[in-house]
């Protein structure tokens, strides 16, 4: 056939020309150029297909997506590596096409999302073991004790339980007011606290104290490698840094006094979820001014993502809504 094509007097340049259109006809052009590319990790393919469902993704966005996916968190090292996602996002910054930026960013409005999830804006996000309050840690305290001490565990949790409900119930029914049931809640913890650590012994003691020590120390370097992690990514300037902290500070000062607020019974459900909201709002906005566009562009991909990633695979990394360090 090509013999005969050739004899009619058409230039072999045109021929390949005409043999490539039909091609790319045939099994299309985005596939000629490039295979899929595949996730071993059933968990990270759960991410990219839930992403695809929601969004809406071309063929060649996901063979990047999954391409960064791979080079960054297989073998597990999605749920080890701080910097995971915002590795996949300063890369798919580039590689979103401006449709798809405006379904994703469209979905973080559509659920009210604030940037940087988790950096300075949930309490949690900042609490080392135990929380703030140097509370005690009971699964930690459970793996130290032998048969008979966990079932006087069982026994002092079951009890204390009992008389927590019952001081709720009494909040509850207006039989007790707020602020003495919660003196009554601090004491009842306090006093389990203290059953608890006396049924320790002192080689129990210093290994829950080796432990907790330990765990705190952990803690603090993926914080600041998460930090880091968020500094390189945006290629932050010092000033940006010392804007996010003050903007992360002040939002988590104001969230707080809402909350006590709320406690305090001096606005209701609904006003305490519009100022919530207002409070989101503003932080936004904030970050907004303090970064470029392109910067904005890779912070709103980054929480999207973090978003994205609990919703589908649930959040197995270690940190809730893909925790950013977005505060030190």
């Amino acid at each position: 056939m090509t013999k005969a094509i050739l004899n009619k007097g058409i230039p072999m340049k045109k021929l390949i020309s005409l043999l490539m259109v039909a091609l790319f006809a045939t099994i299309g052009c985005e596939k000629l150029m490039k295979e899929d590319i595949l996730l071993d990790d059933p968990e990270l393919q759960a991410f990219s297909d839930g992403l695809d469902t929601d969004i809406g993704l071309s063929k060649s966005s996901i063979n990047a997506l999954n391409d960064a996916l791979n080079r960054h968190g297989k073998d597990g090292r999605h749920r080890r590596d701080p910097a995971f996602l915002w590795k996949v996002s300063a890369e798919m910054q580039g590689k979103l096409s401006n449709e798809e930026k405006e379904r994703l960013f469209g979905w973080m409005d559509d659920n009210n999302v604030p940037y940087l999830y988790g950096g300075g804006m949930d309490a949690k996000a900042r609490g080392g073991p135990g929380g703030d309050k140097g509370g005690m840690d009971l699964r930690a305290v459970f793996a130290l004790l032998d048969e008979a001490q966990r079932e006087a565990l069982k026994s002092i949790m079951d009890s204390y339980k009992g008389q927590m409900e019952e001081v709720m119930k009494k909040a509850k029914d207006g039989t007790l007011d707020r602020d003495a049931a919660r003196a009554e809640l601090e004491a009842l913890e306090a006093a389990m606290r203290a059953e608890i650590e006396a049924l320790l012994t002192d080689e129990q003691k210093q290994r829950l104290e080796e432990m907790q020590a330990k765990m705190k120390q952990k803690m603090e370097e993926m914080r600041k490698a998460a930090h880091d992690a968020m500094v390189s990514a945006l290629e932050m300037t010092p000033d940006q840094e010392s804007g996010l902290e003050t903007i992360n500070n002040e939002s988590g000062e104001a969230q707080r006094t809402l909350m006590e607020k709320a406690k305090a019974e001096e606005m209701s459900r609904e006003d305490l979820k519009d100022a919530l909201k207002q409070l989101i709002a503003d932080r936004n906005s904030k970050i907004e001014a303090l970064f470029s566009d392109k910067q904005i562009e890779i912070i709103k991909i980054y929480t999207a993502l973090g978003m994205q990633y609990s919703k589908h695979c649930g959040d197995k990394r270690g940190d809730k809504g893909g925790n950013t360090g977005g505060s030190r």
